[in-house]
């Protein structure tokens, strides 16, 4: 059963929303080295302005395989270190979604 991760950020006031995008883009690339498909999404209806990270893994096993690692990554601690610091992203909420089939 596909198991899907996402994440709701909020560009902080007084952020760019070019400062943003290059933050998450700097975090997608850390879950793509390790195994990760991450996509961007803008929300244009309901909470407009914000924008999600989204990740899809085959399985709850999978998931937590690649999650393991990303957070393990010194490159991801630094990474978060670094916008907890600066400021620049607000989290809004994240899910992670257990597919059901009939």
């Amino acid at each position: 059963m596909a198991v899907a991760l996402h994440i709701v950020f909020k560009a902080a006031p007084g952020t760019t929303h070019a400062k943003l995008t290059e933050s998450l883009s700097s975090a997608a690339a850390l879950w793509k080295k390790h195994g990760a498909s991450p996509r961007f999404w803008a929300v244009t209806v309901g909470e407009s302005g914000n924008m999600a990270f989204s990740a899809e893994f085959s399985d709850m096993a999978e998931y937590g395989k690649c999650a393991d690692v990303v957070n393990a990554d010194p490159a991801f601690q630094k990474w978060r270190a670094k916008n907890m610091e600066s400021g620049v992203l607000l989290w809004v909420r994240s899910n992670l979604l257990r597919e059901l089939t009939p």
